[in-house]
């Protein structure tokens, strides 16, 4: 039965396009396959934040509108898995080691 609702679940979104957000390291802006990402803003900071000063080096919040139909469901609250193919994502804000967080200014062109 929770199969079936999930299919149902997927067949109802599918072409829906949701803003999610991650936070990784400033080098890339490319969210992976099977990377977690989340939809609350203010998860991705502190996340970014807290890595930022556990690495030593600048981590962006990004984020990207994505397909309901490539997400999943991550084991951990708040939490998901994106299945689809890479996709360039567009970073927002930028967490230094220090625990500063500033904006990144953003260009709508990249979310095409």
């Amino acid at each position: 039965m929770k199969l079936l609702l999930e299919n149902w679940r997927i067949f109802l979104a599918e072409g829906k396009k949701i803003k999610y957000y991650r936070a990784q390291p400033a080098f890339t802006n490319v969210i992976r396959t099977d990377d977690y990402v989340t939809m609350s803003r203010r998860f991705a900071i502190d996340h970014a934040t807290t890595s930022a000063t556990v690495h030593d080096e600048n981590f962006h919040v990004v984020f990207a509108l994505i397909d309901q139909g490539d997400i999943k469901e991550a084991d951990n609250p708040g939490e998901y898995r994106y299945t689809g193919e890479p996709l360039k994502a567009v970073p927002v804000l930028m967490a230094s080691p220090n625990g500063n967080v500033k904006s990144v200014r953003v260009n709508l062109g990249d979310l095409k």
